[in-house]
C-alpha cells in the first residue's frame, strides 16, 4: 500500500469488486447486499469519532447520507457519484459550519503532465500493480456492449479501443 490511511473500508454490492477492492488495499470491506446494518458495522471499525474521509461512488442518496453521518465532526465526505435529477439529500447542516466538509470530486483534481508519468514510474519500480483492474476490452465498434458491461454494474474498469 502507498498510502497510511487506516483502516480502509469498502462497501459495495459485488463480491468481485470487493474482491478487487481488498487487493487494491481496502482492510475491510462489507457487501451491502449481505450485510444488513452497515452503518453499525462501520462505525463499529471507525469507532464514536467517525472516518476521516467517506468516498461516495455510488451516487446513491441514501449511502450518501450514510457516508456523512459516519464521517468525524471534522472529517470530509467526498462525492463522486451523483444522484439522479430531483434526488435530495437530507443532512444535519450544523457541523458544516465548523470543521466537517461535504464536497463533489472536481474530476479528481488530475494533473495527467504530472500524474502519469509518476504513476508509470511507480508502475516501473513495481509499486503500482494495476493488474486485474482492467476487467473488460471492447473494441469501439463494441461500445454499446462496453456501455451494458459498465451498467451492470459488474466491471472493474472498461477499456474501449479506439484503434487495433
Amino acid at each position: 500500500s502507498m498510502v497510511s490511511a487506516y483502516p480502509v473500508i469498502a462497501v459495495d454490492l459485488v463480491a468481485a469488486k470487493l474482491d478487487m477492492a481488498k487487493r487494491f488495499g481496502a482492510t475491510h470491506v462489507f457487501n451491502s447486499t449481505k450485510d444488513s446494518d452497515l452503518a453499525a458495522g462501520i462505525r463499529k471499525i471507525v469507532g464514536r469519532e467517525g472516518a476521516d474521509v467517506a468516498v461516495d461512488t455510488t451516487g446513491n442518496t441514501r449511502v450518501i447520507e450514510d457516508a456523512y453521518n459516519l464521517t468525524s465532526p471534522e472529517g470530509k465526505t467526498i462525492l463522486v457519484g451523483v444522484p439522479k435529477v430531483g434526488d435530495h439529500i437530507s443532512i444535519y447542516s450544523l457541523p458544516l459550519h465548523f470543521k466537517k466538509v461535504l464536497t463533489g470530486s472536481h474530476g479528481g483534481s488530475a494533473e495527467p503532465h504530472v500524474d502519469i508519468p509518476r504513476y508509470l514510474r511507480l508502475m516501473q519500480a513495481g509499486r503500482l500493480d494495476l493488474a486485474g483492474l482492467v476487467t473488460h476490452e471492447f473494441k469501439l465498434e463494441q461500445i454499446n456492449e462496453a456501455l451494458a458491461v459498465v451498467r451492470s454494474g459488474e466491471a472493474g474498469r472498461v477499456l474501449v479501443a479506439m484503434h487495433e
